[in-house]
């Protein structure tokens, strides 16, 4: 009953993992960011230990291979991976670290030892031939009076206490990656990033009391192993979900900058009978922006000739009486000015249409245009879209009426 709840549990933190991880290397292939290839490594790395630890999965898998135990040895070399991932991820992401010749330095010191300790476990492993049946709940205790299977843990237990103090000392201090100065809005999942890596340490700590008792004879221990496998166990949670936080978050903010363009779309748009508002999917989420974005920028250039500076000098006489206008920021005064000028070129526009006049020629100084850097026009446009309603914009419209 045991093996089963433990397959289940394992099987279901492998889906969390892998689905995460995937999502990771698919949005690796179009962003060619080191950081998050190695983020969607170490997401597919840890679903490949709960796959094979759980109890169904390690007997098929030592029953296939003719080694019982060989998925013990396959797991504690992923779970080491794991780590180094992640020690390698703090390097990226530490504000002094992460220049091209100290991370040169760093993965020269690191990358032996990990290399060593996976190499020393092979031989270690194969050196002890372990026949018997397979252990998957209990490989560390059950073979720990073996002493080539008791210095394979030992070799894997301190390899693993290695990269773990490094990895969470790379997190903590006032130049940690913790404190990443421009990426503020980072913190809370780095914070959960290394949580996660000292929950290995409690592993590390339960497990090697475990085995060095069996070692010695006494199996009274054994249940610390499992306690240690919890441990793990909710490391990877932590961390699958620490690493997709900031993709989630972003995921939400491009709903709902998404919902909130579709009133400035609305606005700027000439919609036909067969005209359709953009959706946003889980299949088109990448695209769904920027064609919403263009299409904006398309009508507002559509609007032009209707266009007056007129609105603009309203809203700004008005903000310089209404109370808290002279508090306004100069982004929010532009757009202010902006969602007023657009209201105002609709409003005359649909008139034009109405009457059947031509439409006006468009001159340079009908409305002063604003250039925006490609990287700020997706918020700068949000802006706008979220001042249309604005009762600044309406009383300056009904000054012009």
């Amino acid at each position: 009953m045991l093996e089963l709840v433990l397959t289940v549990v394992n099987l279901v933190i492998f889906a969390v993992c892998f689905t995460v991880g995937t999502a990771k290397a698919a949005a690796a292939r179009s962003d060619r960011d080191t950081t998050l290839r190695i983020t969607a490594s170490v997401l597919l790395c840890a679903s490949m230990v709960y796959l094979l630890s759980s109890p169904a999965v390690y007997r098929a898998v030592g029953a296939l291979t003719g080694s019982p135990s060989l998925p013990s040895l396959l797991v504690s070399s992923a779970i080491l991976l794991c780590v180094g991932h992640a020690h390698l991820l703090t390097l990226l992401w530490h504000p002094r670290r992460r220049t091209p010749d100290a991370l040169h330095r760093q993965v020269i010191v690191w990358a032996p030892m990990y290399g060593l300790a996976i190499a020393a476990m092979v031989v270690l492993f194969w050196t002890a031939d372990l026949t018997g049946p397979a252990r998957p709940l209990s490989f560390a205790t059950s073979y720990a009076h073996v002493p080539a299977a008791f210095a394979f843990e030992m070799v894997y237990l301190a390899a693993l206490v290695a990269g773990i103090i490094a990895t969470v000392r790379q997190c903590r201090g006032p130049d940690g990656v913790i404190a990443l100065p421009e990426r503020p809005e980072l913190s809370d999942s780095l914070r959960l990033f290394a949580v996660a890596v000292a929950l290995d340490f409690a592993y590390v700590v339960c497990t090697a009391a475990a085995v060095i008792t069996a070692a010695c004879g006494s199996h009274s221990l054994d249940f610390l192993a499992s306690a240690g496998s919890v441990a793990s166990s909710t490391s990877a949670l932590v961390a699958s979900y620490g690493l997709a936080k900031p993709a989630l978050a972003a995921r939400e903010a491009e709903r709902a900058d998404h919902a909130a363009l579709l009133d400035l779309w609305e606005t700027v748009t000439e919609a036909t009978a067969g005209t359709e508002r953009p959706q946003m999917t889980l299949w088109n989420r990448r695209y769904a922006l920027s064609d919403l974005l263009a299409e904006i920028l398309d009508g507002a250039h559509s609007l032009r000739p209707w266009m007056s500076p007129a609105p603009a000098q309203a809203v700004q006489a008005l903000a310089e009486t209404h109370p808290g206008g002279s508090k306004l920021d100069p982004p929010d005064l532009k757009a202010l000015q902006t969602a007023a000028t657009i209201r105002y070129a609709r409003q005359r526009r649909d008139v034009a249409r109405q009457l059947g006049l031509p439409t006006p020629i468009d001159t340079p100084a009908a409305a002063s245009v604003e250039k925006t850097p490609p990287t700020l026009a997706r918020a700068r446009q949000v802006l706008i879209a979220k001042k249309l309603s604005d009762p600044l914009v309406a009383q300056a419209l009904n000054r012009m009426s």
